[in-house]
């Protein structure tokens, strides 16, 4: 195994392209195009529905307007899921038939795959609302190529024809999806009808201006999920990832590695493996590096010992940096009664998931004269 050091450092020349905060200025002046395209890679705090990411996608796009879904992956679905956006692997609503799912740390952007057979069967539906129109006018499947052909058939709504769907080719892939309707209540369904395909998900988007964000997330992920020191596995990870445009990444993964014992010296080499994959695919990208706060599970390290390797590295990279502990104050046993679920692990939504979705509202949206005296322990470096 590679040393911490023996990776890469990245150009100063490439990194100086500012942090969340001030790329989402920046934007909002009409400085940077009509949409701002943010993917956030994490575990279950950003890829559990209710838990923050939602509210704070809710309350953004209602302030600058919602672009689309972005990636909706097979394994957690969209940023609005639940809400906007319906998709779940746990309910055969919407994920039925013989599928195979992928175990964690793939090269995927959301670390899992799913393999169909013949009959089985996938659908996302749609669900706007007076401040998000879920109507798209644009969408992508993606998925990895294994030398064979399969067939598929979609429709964008029970009353819709069927239409006929070839994958083909090798390693990662792209085909489009058209026939989208008008409508803001679609449901998009999808069948396997020859062959045995595997796919990462879609990307969906519209003709409006604002945000949209990418949740590149998934339950259960620690930070060796997202990067491996092997070429071919990195090859893969940037060729699907490259597919997702991105002006920010928003990148929380810490908590898995604090529960699996990992040493903080591996969390920041896995950190800069990722940030350094990010840096090729898209180097004018702002990238930013969030630690989550303790809570009362009992683990080998404090996420102070991960901060204490990340925050030094992340200044001197010129990332934007910030720590969720400043949010909930330093009295673990005090607000993790009020604020984390019964399994030590989770915020609850109405107050813990309320908190982060906040901390990071102000943070990106809110500027930096918006950001109270205790979150200045988290500040944004760059």
């Amino acid at each position: 195994m590679l040393a911490v050091d023996e990776v890469p450092p990245v150009a100063a020349s490439v990194v100086q392209v500012g942090d969340a905060r001030e790329r989402f200025g920046q934007w909002r002046e009409g400085k940077a195009g009509k949409v701002l395209s943010i993917s956030v890679i994490g575990d279950s705090y950003s890829a559990g529905q209710d838990f923050y990411l939602n509210k704070l996608v809710q309350r953004v796009a209602g302030e600058v307007g919602f672009a689309g879904p972005g990636y909706v992956g097979f394994n957690h679905g969209a940023a609005l899921g639940g809400t906007h956006f319906k998709y779940t692997r746990s309910s055969e609503k919407y994920f039925g038939g013989d599928w195979q799912v992928s175990g964690l740390g793939q090269a995927s952007p959301d670390s899992r795959t799913v393999t169909g057979r013949p009959g089985a069967w996938l659908q996302v539906e749609a669900s706007p609302t007076p401040a998000i129109n879920t109507a798209v006018t644009q969408a992508k499947l993606l998925y990895l190529g294994n030398g064979e052909s399969s067939e598929l058939r979609y429709r964008w709504s029970p009353s819709a024809d069927w239409q006929p769907l070839k994958l083909a080719g090798e390693g990662v892939q792209e085909v489009p999806l058209p026939g989208t309707s008008a409508a803001t209540d679609w449901a998009f369904r999808l069948e396997v009808v020859k062959g045995a395909p595997t796919l990462f998900g879609l990307w969906l988007s519209n003709d409006q201006n604002g945000v949209r964000v990418s949740k590149l997330a998934a339950s259960g992920a620690a930070s060796a999920d997202f990067y491996h020191d092997d070429a071919r596995w990195q090859a893969q990870w940037k060729a699907v990832v490259s597919k997702i445009p991105a002006d920010i990444y928003l990148i929380m993964l810490g908590g898995n590695d604090q529960g699996f014992g990992v040493k903080p010296e591996q969390y920041l080499h896995n950190v800069q493996g990722l940030v350094g994959m990010l840096r090729e695919i898209q180097p004018a990208a702002s990238i930013n590096l969030i630690l989550r706060q303790d809570t009362t599970r009992s683990s080998a390290y404090p996420m102070s010992a991960y901060a204490q390797v990340i925050e030094p590295w992340a200044r001197e990279q010129h990332l934007g940096y910030a720590n969720l502990q400043c949010a909930f104050g330093t009295d673990v046993k005090r607000y993790a009664a009020a604020m984390i679920g019964p399994d030590k692990i989770h915020p609850l939504p109405a107050t813990g998931g309320r908190v982060i979705a906040d901390y990071f509202y102000r943070w990106v949206v809110g500027g930096q004269q918006k950001v109270s005296p205790q979150d200045s322990c988290g500040e944004t470096s760059k």
